[in-house]
């Protein structure tokens, strides 16, 4: 039981470690013994745990796709009509990123700006699909019953939704210290975004919506 816990704790430093110094240097400038630094573990320590620094990086990205969708995913069964559910996973979306460490989505931006190697090799196959595969049925669903415009295209409004929703949590990232960071990011502004996104989409791609 003493080496289990002991185990889950000298991994879980190092995670915390790994996670920092690839949002601080992305994957490729990288370094495992500064991670053990951070850590306060040895190298040793980190390869018998992970192997290699591409096995400690994917497992960040394979965690952070494991636990999005999980939530997300999770609360369409909570919800009966589809309109409903839809709101309800952008809503944990929402919630989601905002509990997401913050060096993850700096980690997150780094990979995207260097073209995504493990995104494409992690990310999509295990969240963006998946998710996508729950999500596309509900919004087709909705469109049926009269909930949702017809002229919509339903992948692209969720992929344009959720985009929107992650593009707003990492652009604070470069914000901070400037302007807009005063203007936008400030008190309780998860809340505000949230309420003004539902107020476009409820008037934008509900049936009964103001726009056409």
């Amino acid at each position: 039981m003493m080496e289990k816990t002991f185990k889950q704790t000298s991994e879980t430093k190092v995670l915390a470690a790994a996670r920092r110094e690839f949002a601080e240097h992305g994957f490729d400038g990288a370094r495992v013994d500064r991670i053990a630094r951070t850590a306060k573990v040895n190298k040793a320590m980190i390869y018998y745990h992970f192997k290699s620094k591409e096995a400690l990086y994917e497992r960040i990205v394979t965690d952070l796709a494991g636990m999005i969708y999980e939530r997300v995913v999770g609360v369409i069964a909570e919800e009966s009509g589809p309109r409903e559910q839809l709101y309800s996973i952008i809503h944990r979306y929402i919630e989601t990123l905002t509990i997401v460490d913050r060096n993850i989505l700096r980690t997150m931006l780094r990979e995207i700006a260097s073209g995504g190697k493990f995104f494409k090799k992690l990310a999509i196959p295990r969240l963006v699909l998946p998710v996508i595969s729950k999500i596309e049925p509900i919004l087709r669903l909705a469109q049926e019953r009269g909930e949702l415009r017809r002229d919509l295209d339903p992948l692209y409004t969720f992929m344009q939704i959720i985009g929107g929703i992650i593009f707003f949590n990492i652009i604070q990232i470069p914000m901070q210290g400037t302007m807009i960071e005063k203007m936008a990011f400030q008190g309780d502004y998860m809340a505000r975004f949230e309420s003004n996104l539902m107020n476009i989409l409820k008037n934008g791609i509900e049936s009964g919506g103001r726009s056409r």
